[in-house]
């Protein structure tokens, strides 16, 4: 089932400049979708597109087959169905206390007792109900991150949308990141994230290359298979890729291990 589709979708600034011209997208339910691109080709733009923050200038968006419209804005089921988690935590961390911030959406659609029980589950899930009592303010990048993770997950969406989620962590919590996504993606929940993390993007099913206009729309290996698109995407080319190449070998690994299962096929030996 399309949970997302998006028709020639276009979107201009107040300035005049085009952000987006022409998307043409679609989103299955189940699936974990990577948004790659060079800095300020509108791949934010679009994530808030999709979650009705902004409306486009031209074309139409598609959620479960409705059109969103400005009533997408206020419709409290949308809402609570997809969540939006922004590049800066800071944008999500508002309040007095930890706690306080994660019950704020729960609060409002289930009310107070039953609001405040589902952000306590929810530190609790994360392993950070230590933080509850912390002003948003005094808790480290790693920690803002978590807490605006629960933000989201406290309302129980089905879809995720996710700004570069591993961006300015350090390898323990960009880990834990990860880490929440395969559990996403194993309880079979739709996820899109725009980001730039190579790992991030071997989880993906599917990939889309955008530069203000669809580039490349496939699989992780066939974007991997493509040196020159993963440096207009403004990637780095993995190692490991970058020596397949080399050795003018066409089947592309994602990881070590299969990287050293298909040269032990082709007959290279340590």
């Amino acid at each position: 089932m399309k949970v997302y589709e998006l028709r020639n979708v276009s979107y201009r600034y107040p300035t005049g400049e085009w952000a987006l011209r022409g998307i043409n997208m679609e989103v299955t339910r189940g699936e974990t979708l990577a948004i790659v691109g060079p800095n300020g080709a509108g791949k934010t733009t679009l994530l808030k597109l999709m979650d009705a923050l902004i409306m486009p200038t031209e074309g139409e968006i598609l959620f479960e087959g409705r059109p969103i419209t400005e009533e997408t804005t206020t419709d409290r089921e949308f809402r609570r169905r997809v969540g939006f988690l922004f590049q800066s935590p800071d944008v999500m961390l508002f309040s007095a206390t930890v706690l306080e911030d994660v019950a704020f959406g729960p609060v409002h659609l289930w009310g107070r007792e039953k609001g405040l029980r589902r952000a306590r589950e929810e530190l609790r899930k994360l392993g950070i109900e230590g933080l509850a009592d912390r002003h948003p303010y005094s808790l480290s990048g790693g920690e803002k991150k978590k807490a605006s993770i629960a933000c989201v997950t406290s309302m129980e969406p089905e879809v995720l949308l996710l700004d570069e989620p591993t961006r300015d962590l350090d390898l323990k919590n960009r880990n834990f990141v990860l880490d929440m996504i395969r559990h996403w993606k194993d309880r079979g929940m739709t996820v899109v994230v725009v980001t730039h993390d190579l790992r991030l993007i071997r989880l993906a099913d599917r990939v889309y290359v955008v530069n203000r206009k669809v580039l490349f729309e496939g699989t992780p290996r066939e974007l991997f298979s493509r040196p020159e698109l993963i440096e207009r995407a403004n990637l780095d080319v993995p190692e490991i890729v970058r020596l397949f190449h080399m050795l003018g070998l066409k089947e592309i690994p994602l990881s070590v291990e299969e990287a050293v299962d298909i040269l032990r096929r082709k007959g290279f030996r340590p």
